[in-house]
């Protein structure tokens, strides 16, 4: 329920801008430390939030609405949270010298602040003309717009630019309506960030399979929306000089931090904003979580940001817990801090299986040992020192056959742990 008073005689709370994974966790890391005082947060996804895991299955048929959100009205409720506007509320900015969240309707103060906005995805950098808006998917507004306009009557070419993991999940949305899928990426292979090419060309295969056309090393050169009526009714050009005509076309060329609200400088940042153990950012009275902040990566050792909903939820617990530690007098327990994380994917397009862990460059230095049969690829990468030992850094795992509990999810979870343990003291 909106519960927003006049400004002026607020009384200050912790606040939480940006109420999804990272947010809510937030609040039940603050309510399971002890702290009973007043929590104010703000949002612009509306009153329940949504997890981005879910919505390519909503996409595509496979799952209904309330299925994408984790918590219930009722738990929601439990935690005590005043959700500024019920939820309709977008911070315009954050005053650190004041301690004020600042939004259209009112200043709110705070005595500690956690940032938890999450993400945005990048738009289209080729130039869209007739009025046509492509889709992308983050929000469940955005998954709404996609779920209609691929169940249209009129949609049965579908072209997706990018070659990311959401770009994946809009192809298997897009297969599983029925629509005819067209792929498009400036990079030689799919899933370029996170698999080494032996990988990524047996899941590429399991595309094409699927039906699936791939127009990779080349970008969108231009989108034209054609006249009401045509079929198809978008004209695009590719750098390679050709045309295709689709009835939609998707977005998908990664996302950045959203933290437009902050005034450039305002707190230590990078690809986001720096956190230490506790989350804690470059003033001590705010704190990250989530896709904005970038902490610790146990492969690396250094810190970036890591997109994983798992990993969003625990930042999110830890901060909480931490700023009720210190609203209490306490310094933070160092047992409750932040342990590090590695990168981890997980993807299944039409049945193709792709699980990869930590680091997917085979730089100098690096050793790279493949292992292939009729059913999986799965690619080691190893960090070699002088002295001849190796470290495991990172690895793909690429099966033919999705089967949950099958050996390719045994091989990735047995993998993992062992990426795991060997970046701990």
């Amino acid at each position: 329920m909106d519960q927003t008073r006049s400004s002026a005689a607020e009384e200050a709370a912790v606040a939480i801008v940006g109420f999804g994974t990272a947010g809510v966790n937030a609040a039940i890391g603050l309510r399971n430390a002890g702290y009973d005082g007043p929590i104010r947060a703000f949002s612009d996804a509306g009153p329940q939030p949504c997890s981005p895991i879910m919505t390519s299955y909503y996409v595509g048929g496979g799952r209904e609405r309330q299925e994408c959100f984790p918590w219930s009205a009722e738990a929601l409720a439990d935690l005590g949270v005043e959700l500024v506007g019920d939820g309709r509320c977008p911070v315009a900015a954050l005053d650190l010298e004041a301690r004020l969240v600042r939004t259209e309707r009112g200043d709110f103060p705070y005595s500690k602040c956690v940032i938890a906005t999450g993400a945005r995805p990048v738009g289209a950098p080729f130039p869209v003309e007739g009025g046509y808006e492509p889709l992308v998917l983050r929000t469940l507004g955005d998954a709404e717009r996609m779920r209609a306009a691929f169940a249209a009557p009129t949609c049965r070419r579908v072209l997706v630019s990018g070659a990311s993991m959401v770009a994946l999940k809009c192809v298997e949305a897009a297969l599983e309506r029925g629509l005819a899928v067209t792929m498009v990426g400036m990079a030689e292979h799919v899933l370029d960030t996170c698999a080494l090419p032996v990988a990524a060309e047996r899941f590429e295969r399991g595309l094409e399979a699927s039906g699936v056309e791939l127009r990779l090393g080349q970008v969108v050169s231009s989108v034209e929306a054609r006249g009401e009526g045509a079929s198809p009714r978008l004209e695009v050009r590719f750098s390679d000089g050709s045309a295709e005509g689709f009835d939609e076309v998707v977005v998908a060329h990664g996302v950045r931090p959203a933290l437009g609200f902050l005034a450039p400088g305002a707190l230590e940042a990078d690809r986001g904003l720096l956190v230490d153990g506790f989350m804690r950012t470059s003033d001590p009275d705010v704190y990250a979580a989530g896709d904005v902040a970038q902490a610790l990566e146990l492969v690396s050792g250094e810190r970036r940001v890591l997109g994983i909903w798992k990993t969003a939820a625990l930042q999110g617990a830890v901060a909480g817990a931490a700023i009720a530690a210190e609203l209490a007098g306490r310094e933070p327990d160092a047992a409750g801090a932040y342990p590090g994380a590695v990168m981890s994917n997980t993807i299944a397009v039409k049945g193709t299986l792709f699980i990869s862990g930590g680091e997917s460059a085979a730089v100098e230095g690096r050793v790279v040992e493949v292992r292939e049969d009729d059913a999986m690829t799965v690619a080691c990468i190893f960090d070699q020192g002088a002295d001849g030992a190796r470290r495991l850094v990172g690895y793909n795992v690429v099966a033919d056959a999705d089967e949950p509990g099958g050996v390719a999810y045994d091989t990735g979870a047995m993998l993992g742990l062992r990426l795991e343990a060997g970046c701990r003291p």
